[in-house]
């Protein structure tokens, strides 16, 4: 670098910057701006600041004021080229006729446009009680607070004074999403009627404040139902609790339900509070004068009533009543209290109510006098009651007789029929036994007897089905408690199903009675839960505890057949001579035969303990003249 050239000959390099040079401004021109909320578009001139005052080069001057002088003004408001001046701008805006360029609505963000805009609703939702034999639903009244900046609910429950329970804040501020679904509740989800779910409870709003509702409307375009105030159910329960809490704690006008006390009133006056004389008149002139009637109370239509006497006191002075029990008992039954009604007025409606009470010109005798719901029948006054009525111009009739003939009810025991649970005995103790009744009692000497002795029958099933023809059942009867038991022994490739057909129970037959011992024998249909059982044999025990026993079992008592065989000797005789053709030899369906041909109807049991005592090894076969001998009354004795 020589001294020749001077500093503004130098190349602008970058960085480099001569010391006469003025300094750059750091200030940096605004393209847009704000102008009563619109977004505007700045002009394109250079700022003031950036025209240097020290500049004195000779051009540019006069470049500056040319370009100052030749912007023009434009009424386009879409041309950006020229000047848009803010009358115009004021103006345009005003007409609402043209949009200003590039000037759309500013709207500020949601944190700033509803800053501490809160909407307050009013809603309730209902807990079930069950614990609780005073109230079934308690209804618990809150307020909803929804935050229009960020769309956040938050929810205070209302406190009640001693509640007992845990009132105040029931949601915490933040979202709340709808049920089911990824959307939170809005404020169009608030409206007065609608329901809000939210974790498990149903809010009902029922009412907002009046800041809420001109928003809402105005904002929202809610009309007036959207808005419309809804009643709070009653909460009875509560109702009663404030009302007792406001007669405890004193609260000045409350009903407390207590009559003042005609002591306290005494003490008073003895004090030296002035009491009234207006009321004192009619004690004056009657003193302790009182009218006696005795009275009666019939109360037999209900349970447990009973007729009860009562003498009724009316006291002239101040027109009260007093009822007092007659002639009470120590043991009657009834509670032991001496007066059913304490010195009051009489009310003729039943109601507490100093107006339309009984007078004595009320009080006869044949009438009845309404005591809070029961009737009393005047039968009878004293002396001095007659007196006073005779003074006054009437003649109370004469005295009822107090001895009332006694209403017999018939009271018939209708025993319910069986419902199939447990036994009879034990439905039949449970109608009669009372609460908790003892199980019925048994025979446990007859039990002790027979304990083990089982009567077992070999059975058929009578049936209109061909597959219940083949069927064999086998029917057990214990003698210790008359139960029968049938169990079906099971049969290979027979299609059915064996076991217990029945299980140990006693039996009813279709005429209503009990199967016993003596419908037990073989040659018999017995009736058991619906089905007909025929008994075709029995086995070894069976028949010889049948025959040892003739009294429970008389077709099996050998005697009584004896006699029977031995008066039809000769015609036993006389059918093995004239009609047998046999070789001698009788079975037991030749017994049989010659039974029925002789006419001795007799049955199946009868002829197999006929056959027990002719065919005592088991042969199956025997002589015919065994029969003969058997009917003789001498053979018959030599056995015995």
């Amino acid at each position: 670098m020589t001294g020749n050239h001077s500093p503004t000959d130098l190349p602008a390099q970058p960085g480099f910057r001569p010391n006469n040079f003025p300094p750059a401004s750091s200030a940096k021109t605004q393209s847009l701006k704000f102008v009563n909320g619109y977004m505007m578009a700045q002009s394109s001139l250079p700022a003031k600041s950036t025209i240097s005052p020290t500049r004195t080069s000779s051009d540019s001057s006069p470049k500056l004021a040319h370009n100052i002088g030749t912007i023009k003004e434009v009424q386009d408001p879409t041309n950006v080229s020229g000047r848009y001046s803010f009358i115009r701008k004021k103006a345009d805006r005003e007409n609402s006729k043209i949009a200003l360029p590039f000037c759309p609505e500013s709207k500020l963000p949601p944190f700033l446009e509803h800053d501490r805009r809160v909407l307050l609703f009013s809603a309730y939702y209902e807990e079930d009680i069950l614990e609780s034999a005073i109230e079934e639903k308690r209804i618990h009244s809150c307020e909803v607070y929804f935050y229009v900046e960020d769309g956040t609910m938050e929810i205070i429950q209302t406190k009640q004074e001693n509640s007992g329970i845990v009132q105040g804040q029931f949601l915490r501020r933040g979202r709340v999403s709808r049920p089911n679904s990824s959307c939170f509740y809005e404020i169009d989800d608030l409206k007065i009627g609608s329901e809000l779910l939210i974790y498990n409870r149903i809010f009902h709003i029922v009412s907002c404040n009046k800041s809420t509702r001109d928003y809402v409307m105005e904002c929202h375009g809610w009309d007036e139902d959207d808005v419309k105030t809804l009643p709070l159910p009653r909460d009875q329960f509560a109702e009663s609790n404030k009302a007792k809490m406001d007669r405890e704690s004193g609260v000045p006008g409350v009903d407390r339900k207590r009559k003042t006390n005609d002591l306290k009133q005494v003490m008073e006056s003895i004090l030296g509070k002035a009491s009234s004389m207006s009321d004192r008149g009619m004690f004056l002139e009657c003193g302790t004068d009182a009218l006696c009637f005795h009275v009666l109370w019939d109360d037999r239509e209900r349970l447990y009533g009973d007729i009860q006497y009562f003498r009724l006191v009316y006291y002239l002075a101040d027109n009260t009543v007093e009822i007092m029990r007659a002639n009470a008992a120590k043991s009657d039954g009834m509670d032991s209290f001496n007066k059913l009604l304490k010195r009051s007025k009489l009310p003729k409606n039943g109601q507490v109510s100093d107006t339309d009470c009984y007078t004595w010109n009320d009080l006869a005798i044949g009438q009845s006098v309404n005591v809070f719901g029961r009737n009393m029948l005047i039968a009878g006054c004293d002396s001095f009651t007659r007196q006073y009525y005779l003074s006054k111009g009437i003649t109370l009739q004469e005295d009822m007789p107090l001895q009332i003939t006694e209403k017999k009810f018939e009271v018939k025991r209708v025993i319910p029929p069986y419902n199939g649970f447990g036994t009879e005995e034990d439905s039949l103790r449970s109608c009669t036994g009372g609460l908790n009744p003892p199980p019925p009692k048994k025979d446990l000497s007859k039990m002790r007897d027979k304990t083990g002795v089982v009567l077992r029958f070999n059975a058929q099933l009578i049936s209109d089905k061909s597959d219940d023809i083949a069927r064999r059942f086998v029917v057990s009867f214990f003698m210790e408690d008359n139960t029968i038991a049938i169990r079906e022994p099971p049969v290979k490739n027979s299609g059915v199903m064996g076991g217990n057909f029945l299980r140990r129970q006693t039996v009813k037959q279709d005429n209503g009675s009990y199967v016993a011992p003596k419908d037990m024998y073989v040659g018999n249909s017995v009736s058991i839960v619906g089905h007909r059982f025929f008994l075709l044999n029995a086995d070894e025990f069976t028949y010889r505890l049948m025959e040892c026993d003739e009294c429970t079992f008389p077709y099996s008592d050998f005697s009584r057949l004896h006699d029977i065989l031995a008066s039809k000797h000769n015609e036993i005789k006389s059918y093995f001579i004239a009609n047998y053709e046999g070789n001698g030899i009788l079975d037991e369906d030749g017994l049989a035969q010659c039974c029925k041909s002789i006419g001795l109807g007799m049955n199946k049991q009868e002829l197999i303990t006929i056959w027990r005592k002719l065919d005592k090894k088991g042969k199956g076969q025997v002589a015919f003249t065994k029969l003969l001998q058997l009917a003789t009354e001498d053979i018959f004795g030599s056995q015995g």
